[in-house]
């Protein structure tokens, strides 16, 4: 038999060598572990000191700092980390002033949660501009949960008049706490029902725009003359910073298994048919939070785990296969992410032969009892793999404490590496000899100020459509202020959208329209007149009337009806549709006309 002693002997020695060395990390140190047990303290801010570790100056003091690129994806950790503290203790039971239970686990499911104590967006920006009620008033306002429809102008449509929830909230192309999706339309799930959102804010966000009158458009147009929308950040571990969340609701039916979501009951005002009560399960979560070391905030998305994709061997509480909430896997041809054609409301465009409003209609919103095919919705960017290991790590310490919140799981965190980093939005394009060159992939990858990662941030339940993937470059290097079908880049790259990258555009009111003699436009809406708002636009520290990340002054605030004399009323309505006072008193109405879209993309190559 051979003497195997000395091969063992040298074997284990080389294994004690091999133990002795360190651990291989990431570049810029290690990958955290989530801290356990589970916290109902809400982070002020991402971990300073690790941050600070990580940067270009470690003996800085205070954030923000500038992130080396090496580092980046340790950074990127502590910020996923930031993003699950922030999850589970907004998700976390509450007592009756909206402090944390600490008496109660996340394995309680019945207990208010601590962002059911947040405001709805809709009871701080009021119909026609009028000031929200205190906070505590405000707050049990909010626990009774209403999901307005979304329309494309402002008033009543007649079948919600009697709607019998207070105030109008203003409905808006996919304003929050409504039926549609940001700026694009519904998302329609497998049951042939529309999707649901909501947005609230808490007390530091309220209080600023209050303070600061910033809930109606007076008070943006009055602001924005001599200061800066900036929200304010945390102060160190004193006092957290504004924080704004966005949720997304599905209504269920007897396909899903209840013990798999987070399930709250609201009553639904919809864009067509009757108002209705249903019960509705939680499927995605934003939550945007301004920091010392986040001067652009940080964007964190949360989806439940079944969306778009399940284990299918795994079977649900009540025996049965998982099936995906938004896809459809027995018809993998469905085309994915497509928003459903507009059905409803025609508007005739604007004829240049004639001058008016009669040329051929189009459909400009939808209706809903006739949008029922459901969206095949699909995650085009996977979740990164380090952020995937720390959901492995959180769900299962969830799931041992028997909570719902192991079925939801974090899909990325943005935030900015280098806060001082210029944003150069179409930056490249105009050159000083008169060339016009592409500006992608600089214009995109360097969108927003702060050098913000990662560059695309989706979540699938509340920007399904903008996951266009292969696309020119020209929209998501922000030229939309080009008219319509003009693209001054068309250079195809890969890209999807952002949660920083969005919001980055989101404007306050700087002024009412005037016509070139002075007079100030009006349009009517239940038998009302309304001045017509600009808004500034683009968070680049600049005066020009942005509104600092959130889309909410632009999206949501109104302004008090103008009050005219039955005179000028009647002046209106002629065939002038001019008051006439003179022009720098006077008033002027607008006609909202569907220009032809009808340009052909700049050639910038």
């Amino acid at each position: 038999m051979p003497n195997l002693v000395r091969p063992l002997g040298g074997l284990f020695a080389l294994l004690g060598f091999l133990a002795s060395l360190p651990a291989a990390s990431p570049a810029g140190g290690y990958a955290a572990d989530f801290p356990l047990p589970f916290s109902s303290a809400l982070p002020f801010d991402v971990d300073v000191s690790a941050l600070r570790s990580l940067s270009t100056t470690p003996n800085k003091a205070l954030p923000p700092f500038t992130i080396p690129d090496n580092n980046i994806p340790a950074a990127q950790r502590w910020f996923d980390i930031f993003s699950w503290q922030a999850f589970l203790a907004l998700n976390w039971p509450a007592l009756p002033d909206g402090e944390p239970d600490n008496s109660k686990t996340l394995a309680d499911r019945s207990t208010p949660r601590v962002w059911e104590h947040y405001i709805d967006a809709g009871i701080v920006y009021r119909k026609d501009g009028a000031p929200p009620p205190p906070w505590a008033e405000a707050v049990a306002a909010s626990r009774d949960k209403t999901f307005w429809m979304s329309g494309k102008t402002i008033g009543t449509p007649a079948d919600k008049k009697n709607a019998q929830d207070g105030d109008y909230i203003l409905p808006v192309v996919g304003g929050p706490s409504g039926s549609l999706q940001a700026f694009t339309g519904p998302m329609i799930d497998q049951q042939g029902k529309w999707v649901r959102y909501q947005a609230a804010m808490n007390k530091i966000a309220f209080d600023f725009l209050v303070e600061n009158q910033l809930y109606n458009l007076e008070g943006q147009i009055a602001y924005t003359a001599q200061n800066q929308i900036v929200f304010p950040a945390n102060r160190g571990r004193e006092k957290h910073g504004a924080i704004e969340i966005k949720m997304s609701w599905k209504q269920m039916s007897g396909q899903e298994d209840p013990a798999r979501f987070l399930v709250r009951q609201a009553r639904v005002v919809p864009l067509t048919g009757a108002p209705y009560t249903a019960d509705f399960a939680l499927v995605g979560m934003h939550i945007a939070a301004k920091t010392e070391s986040s001067p652009t905030w940080i964007w964190a998305t949360f989806e439940h785990v079944d969306n778009t994709s399940v284990n299918d061997l795994e079977q649900d509480s009540r025996g049965r296969p998982l099936r995906p909430t938004f896809f459809n896997p027995d018809n993998p041809t469905i085309p994915v992410n497509s928003l459903a054609p507009k059905n409803a409301a025609p508007v005739n465009r604007y004829n240049p032969a004639t001058g008016k409003a009669d040329g051929p209609a189009v459909f400009t919103s939808w209706d809903e009892s006739l949008t029922t095919n459901p969206t095949q919705a699909t995650m085009v960017l996977p979740i990164p793999k380090a952020t995937a290991a720390l959901n492995t790590q959180v769900r299962a310490a969830l799931a041992q404490l028997g909570s719902v919140f192991q079925y939801y799981e974090l899909i990325g965190t943005q935030w900015p590496a280098a806060s001082d980093f210029p944003g150069f939005t179409n930056g490249v394009a105009n050159q000083a000899d008169g060339r016009l060159l592409p500006s992608a992939h600089e214009s995109v990858i360097y969108k927003i100020p702060g050098k913000v990662v990662p560059v695309f941030l989706v979540n699938t339940t509340m920007e399904t459509f903008f996951q266009n993937g292969n696309q020119p470059a020209g929209p998501v290097a922000d030229d939309y202020r080009l008219p319509a079908g003009l693209i001054a880049d068309p250079s195809t790259i890969f890209a999807t959208e952002s949660c920083a990258g969005c919001h980055f555009s989101a404007g306050a009111a700087v002024a009412f329209k005037k016509d070139p003699y002075g007079r100030t436009l009006l349009q009517q809406a239940d038998s009302q007149y309304y001045r017509i708002p600009i808004y500034g636009q683009n968070a680049v520290r600049g005066r020009i009337g942005d509104a600092d990340y959130s889309w909410l002054m632009q999206l949501r605030a109104q302004s008090a009806p103008v009050a005219l004399t039955d005179a000028q009323k009647q002046q209106l309505a002629g065939a002038s549709g001019v008051t006439l006072d003179p022009p720098a008193s006077g008033f002027a109405i607008v006609d909202t006309v569907l220009l032809p879209n009808t340009q052909a993309p700049c050639p910038a190559k």
